[in-house]
């Protein structure tokens, strides 16, 4: 690479840091200046409440009452508007099963360990074997409730 060309990129990388650098002075002192506002309007704010408390308790009292009944209703309302859709109840149910299929497999991975440590010879593994074939499946399923009442799109052979 020329040498040129070497000082040139080098150049430019550090006038980009600097000027980086003199952005971040300035967003920090607008950071710092801006929490001196915020502070002062609530030391404003909680002066206000306090003589406000002091001289008028009833109004006060009355003011904290319809501010928390508003919110009450407000929270009411968006609780009825976001209502669980059937699509969040099948997430829950699919990760419950989910998290039960993993401590099941555990369980088993913890009885396994033992059961091949202490077999004694090859029959005995043999018959044990034809015994685990001849029990049901160890697959425990759980059944994940979905959309019965909407027909699937099938084709029609």
């Amino acid at each position: 690479m020329n040498p040129d060309l070497k000082n040139f990129f080098l150049f430019q990388s550090l006038k980009t840091l600097k000027i980086a650098h003199d952005a971040l002075k300035e967003v920090t002192l607008l950071n710092r200046s801006f929490s001196y506002i915020v502070y002062g309007i609530i030391a404003l704010g909680a002066i206000g409440l306090i003589s406000r408390m002091f001289t008028d308790p009833v109004g006060f009292f009355r003011n904290l009452l319809i501010i928390a009944i508003t919110a009450g209703i407000v929270y009411v309302l968006y609780k009825r508007l976001t209502k669980d859709k059937p699509n969040k109840k099948e997430q829950r149910s699919f990760s419950k099963a989910a998290k039960q299929s993993v401590q099941r497999q555990k369980g088993r991975e913890s009885a396994s360990k033992g059961k091949h440590d202490n077999v004694a010879s090859f029959s005995l593994a043999k018959t044990s074997r034809k015994i685990r074939n001849r029990k049901k499946s160890e697959a425990q399923l759980t059944v994940i409730e979905g959309k019965k009442g909407k027909k699937k799109n099938r084709a029609l052979f």
